[in-house]
């Protein structure tokens, strides 16, 4: 259920920077429907979007199966999703900054690469685990 409550947070701000997108796209510059051409305010919000559900899905994949396994921490979960969505917002608003330059955006893929990071090591850690147990799953 922890994983849920992440998945509808990061959904909503996959949709809200969707709709930011299209507004782009249809905006006063230009009817732009493929691609950004020489839109830069367009390839900052299509970056946007793209880095989020590039990196979502490795969260949310990761974060269920630490969830269901249950040897970590609830608490671990809980704050590694709120830096992963906290990260993702700040990433999301740096990016979109003018020049793309911000902080926000460093503090973002920092926050991002260190969760996943994260979830990777405990998800090798309790498999390896298993699995010498388990003599390799045979």
């Amino acid at each position: 259920m922890i994983t849920l409550f992440y998945a509808g947070g990061l959904s909503i701000l996959a949709l809200f920077l969707g709709v930011k997108t299209g507004q782009k796209r249809h905006s006063k510059e230009g009817n732009i429907t493929l691609g950004v051409g020489d839109n830069f305010e367009l390839l900052q919000i299509t970056r946007a979007h793209g880095n989020l559900i590039e990196n979502v899905i490795f969260f949310l994949v990761l974060s269920a199966l630490l969830e269901m396994i249950g040897e970590i921490p609830i608490l671990a979960i809980y704050i590694l999703g709120d830096i992963f969505l906290l990260s993702r917002i700040s990433h999301a608003y740096g990016i979109t900054r003018p020049g793309a330059e911000s902080i926000f955006r460093m503090l973002g893929a920092t926050g991002t690469f260190l969760v996943l990071a994260t979830q990777s090591i405990w998800a090798l850690k309790i498999s390896i685990s298993w699995l010498m147990l388990n003599n390799w799953g045979f």
